[in-house]
């Protein structure tokens, strides 16, 4: 699924600055666990040619546990002893002032 997986997008700097605004946010539009901005100048070797114009991107199985909650699999799942089956942002929402989102 694709919560289980983790993308890099390695961008030119006109989609860079377009895609940069979202930040942690962007995981949520793509629907993946977690999604990072890169230079396309640190591009890897095994970065796939997308049809976009200075868009290339790898992808990878994530390695951390699935939040209950969420099932987003992020590192900190485990961490909160009161919630130890679920995520920061889920313990947040649930026991917090809850996450705010400007986009997505």
């Amino acid at each position: 699924g694709s919560l289980e997986a983790e993308v890099t997008l390695y961008l030119d700097h006109k989609l860079s600055s377009s895609l940069v605004v979202l930040a942690s946010e962007l995981r949520f539009i793509m629907i993946t666990s977690k999604a990072k901005i890169k230079a396309i100048e640190q591009r890897p070797d095994n970065a796939i040619d997308t049809e976009i114009e200075g868009l290339a991107l790898t992808v990878q199985r994530s390695e951390h546990k699935k939040c209950i909650r969420c099932w987003h699999r992020l590192e900190d799942i485990g961490s909160h002893p009161e919630h130890p089956e679920i995520c920061g942002r889920c313990v947040s929402n649930i026991d917090g002032e809850g996450e705010t989102r400007l986009y997505a």
